[in-house]
């Protein structure tokens, strides 16, 4: 059992960011980030996404919210039906193939190892799609780590809405958790959802320029710093 900041005690639910955090991508590289925004900039407008509801947002995943918000209010039917299927199919080819070169972190299978020892329940929220994700997960030997995984498929929003967690603890059954990632988007998607954040920083040199509740150098500190958590408040 675990002690929750809202006054109660239920079994810990540990959620997890799955690219950045448990695994490493070529997505992870900035000279492919920049150019994966530029070319998702590129697709978003030529399947009807004005360049203006554009304007100022500089991640592909806040391009890839605004743009669901603007054909759910002005797309028909076919023309959605259109984008969707259009996106996923540019989304995939770049997916599929991060998820074939991707390589865990050292530290992730023992701390996930640590984590079902101790009884947490745990969960992934990734903005990756499906078919990535079950091909990532058991390239690397932890899809039997987690009870849900939630994928771009599965909600209208990516992280850092809420929306992914928040159906990660409808189907958990929980109420109160830690959510473990590596960005900013993270961070606000786990505030958002009323829960705890632990940001995996693993570079030393790099400072944090957002909020986060705990920072780890590792994953392999998250059990104990959980165990303290129990500890301290149980």
């Amino acid at each position: 059992m675990v002690f929750d900041k809202w006054g109660s005690y239920t079994m810990v639910a540990v959620l997890f960011d799955l690219e950045g955090t448990l695994v490493q991508s070529i997505e992870n590289g900035q000279k492919a980030i920049f150019e994966f925004r530029i070319k998702t900039r590129k697709k978003l407008v030529a399947l009807g996404i004005p360049r203006g509801e554009l304007e100022g947002v500089t991640t592909s995943t806040l391009m890839r919210n605004k743009a669901l918000e603007y054909v759910e209010e002005h797309f028909n039917e076919r023309e959605a039906k259109r984008f969707h299927l259009e996106m996923d199919r540019f989304l995939k080819s770049y997916e599929l193939s991060w998820a074939g070169r991707s390589k865990i972190f050292p530290d992730a299978l023992l701390a996930l190892r640590r984590l079902k020892e101790l009884g947490c329940r745990m969960g992934l929220i990734t903005n990756t799609s499906r078919e990535a994700a079950n091909r990532i997960l058991p390239i690397h030997g932890i899809a039997d780590f987690f009870e849900v995984v939630i994928t771009r498929e599965d909600v209208k929003k990516l992280k850092p809405d809420p929306e992914g967690i928040l159906l990660a603890l409808k189907r958990l059954k929980s109420r109160n958790f830690f959510f473990v990632g590596d960005l900013v988007h993270d961070s606000q998607a786990a505030e958002k959802a009323g829960g705890v954040s632990i940001i995996v920083n693993r570079n030393p040199l790099k400072k944090l320029e957002f909020h986060a509740d705990y920072v780890v150098k590792s994953l392999m500190e998250i059990p104990s710093l959980i165990q303290n958590l129990i500890s301290n408040n149980g």
